[in-house]
């Protein structure tokens, strides 16, 4: 055996372990890539349900009380019941089991997130049109 022969040898062996090396990168990289998508997507879903729902809530709830001065603390809980029930009603079940897995409770995470879509509405920072001069 002369020592051409060793190097490719060598080389072989050497090559075979790059490739499996990155083929073992590539598998990983392309499913994280496939399950962040799924995550954007299922993560997107939610989010948009609420953001809907908190502003059907206030265009057929909130705004009439408020045009009258009836938005009560009490009226005030039963709109976020109502955005919450219909958040949650459009759903489905693949992403509350995805927000339920991620962040525990789908109430509290619907309810933080309402409240936080309120905060952006009300201070021009979620494109809605949502304004109000009171802390409500």
């Amino acid at each position: 055996m002369n020592w051409q022969e060793v190097l490719l040898s060598v080389l072989g062996v050497a090559l075979t372990a790059l490739l499996s090396w990155l083929g073992q990168r590539i598998t990983v990289w392309v499913n994280s890539k496939i399950k962040n998508t799924k995550t954007q997507s299922y993560l997107t879903s939610a989010i948009d349900a609420v953001v809907r729902s908190v502003k059907m809530t206030y265009q057929t709830y909130v705004e009439g009380l408020k045009g009258k001065d009836m938005f009560t603390s009490d009226a005030q809980l039963q709109a976020l019941k109502m955005a919450r029930d219909a958040a949650i009603s459009q759903l489905s079940d693949e992403v509350k089991n995805f927000v339920q897995q991620n962040f525990g409770d789908l109430e509290a995470w619907v309810n933080s997130t309402i409240e936080a879509t309120i905060y952006d509405l009300k201070n021009g920072t979620g494109g809605g049109e949502v304004t109000t001069d009171e802390g409500n």
